[in-house]
């Protein structure tokens, strides 16, 4: 009897190890790596900016109808060279597309940019001073600046963009000028200009996004306004054999608005920059 309950228990035994090596190996699977949260650029964006800007004010005297005829002013141009602060709010759309990151920006802003220039005494055709206390001046005051813009950026790293940009400019330019002949003579040419001026604008800047949705920017601009021309008649009015016969001298003045300026400003984009990669 022992002798077959010995045999049973071995017979069970070889059958269960039999088993066991029928049975496959062990899997171990690794864990999926985490999200891992990469910028995107795209998106609507708000924000603020503020800046300095350096202009090109350069005033032509152009004395009528002849520098000839004219006598006591030989053609001048004068620098009242503008320059001041700057600082308003900006608001744009940029979609990336891989490394690219293509967008329009519209902006803002009141200006301070001012300068004059004045000459004295004033120098004739014939290349001599007119007289004691006689200037020519002129001036140039920008109150508001605007663009409307395209920009393309390239992604040179997930959270630093790089751009140029371009398009419309626009501003309220205000614009004096004078020939003053007094104390000596006695006739003046004033000329006053207050006009809102369109033109174009290009430049490039770096964008660093430092915070989630909130970013920074560095960018400089070139602006083109155009010129501006107007021609003065004399206060009071010459006697008739004055200014060749004609009895009509006047000095025609041409600003030109050109310019560049530099600033600084932060943004904040709408829709939630990170996209989540794995």
């Amino acid at each position: 009897m022992k002798r077959l309950s010995f045999a049973l228990s071995a017979l069970v035994i070889g059958v269960g190890a039999a088993s066991a090596a029928d049975l496959p190996a062990k899997m171990y699977t690794k864990s999926p790596s985490p999200a891992v949260p990469v910028y995107s650029w795209t998106g609507f964006y708000v924000g603020g900016n503020i800046g300095y800007g350096w202009g090109n004010g350069d005033t032509s005297f152009n004395p009528l109808p002849t520098a000839a005829g004219f006598g006591s002013l030989a053609p001048t141009t004068l620098g009242p060279n503008p320059k001041g602060v700057l600082g308003g709010a900006q608001i744009g759309y940029n979609w990336q597309t891989g490394a690219w990151v293509w967008g329009i920006e519209s902006d803002i802003q009141g200006a301070d940019i001012n300068g004059s220039a004045m000459q004295s005494p004033i120098i004739q055709f014939n290349g001599t001073p007119y007289g004691p206390g006689s200037a020519l001046s002129t001036s140039e005051k920008i109150d508001w600046f605007g663009t409307v813009r395209g920009r393309v950026g390239f992604a040179a790293a997930p959270q630093v963009l790089l751009y140029a940009t371009g398009g419309l400019a626009y501003g309220d330019v205000k614009y004096t000028a004078n020939s003053n002949f007094l104390p000596a003579g006695n006739q003046m040419y004033p000329a006053s200009i207050s006009d809102t001026r369109v033109g174009w604008t290009a430049g490039g800047g770096v964008e660093w996004a430092f915070a989630g949705a909130w970013s920074a920017k560095f960018e400089g601009l070139y602006y083109d306004l155009g010129t501006v021309s107007t021609t003065a008649n004399g206060i009071p009015g010459l006697p008739a054999g004055a200014c060749g016969g004609t009895g009509l001298c006047q000095v025609g003045y041409r600003w030109k608005t050109t310019g560049a300026i530099a600033r600084v400003g932060i943004n904040h984009t709408f829709g939630g920059p990170a996209v989540v990669r794995y």
